[in-house]
């Protein structure tokens, strides 16, 4: 007779879950990787805009334009802290998915170690019923061997 897990069902949901979670992780973590992206662009951006402005500031003699890249550095460096909270969001609901991610490979865990102690105990029930088997049917053949034996001595 094979083994048969009896909670197999709830392993199987809990493996389940633990996939899920993990790929809840990952989408989470792809938003992250976009918005450090996005960060990144926008730092950029505005250090070129910075370099065109301080470069503005040398040959323009027009206080509107250099008026007007002062409110364009402003307006990038508002995107970029706007990019910046959406990151620490991001990163704070990758630290969420994680933690469920964690939550559930412990779970699926605790049931392949319940699992696993099962199939252990119906091993050595297995092991034992056969070495008394063998030992019934030693005992046998010691018998009849042995009356076998003593009638040949009669």
């Amino acid at each position: 007779m094979a083994f048969r897990f009896r909670a197999q069902a709830a392993l199987d949901l809990r493996s389940r879950e633990l996939q899920d979670a993990q790929r809840e992780l990952a989408k989470r973590q792809g938003d992250r990787d976009r918005a450090q992206l996005r960060v990144s662009e926008a730092g950029e951006a505005l250090t070129a805009a910075r370099a065109k402005a301080s470069e503005a500031q040398r040959t323009v003699t027009d206080c509107t334009a250099l008026q007007w890249y002062q409110f364009w550095i402003l307006r990038l460096d508002h995107e970029r802290k706007a990019h910046a909270a959406t990151l620490a969001a991001r990163e704070e609901a990758v630290m969420q998915a994680r933690a469920a991610c964690l939550r559930a490979q412990q779970k699926r865990d605790s049931l392949e170690r319940f699992r696993d102690k099962a199939q252990l105990a119906y091993e050595s029930a297995q092991a034992a019923t056969e070495r008394k088997l063998f030992d019934e049917l030693a005992t046998r053949r010691y018998a009849v061997t042995r009356q076998s034996v003593g009638l040949r001595d009669s």
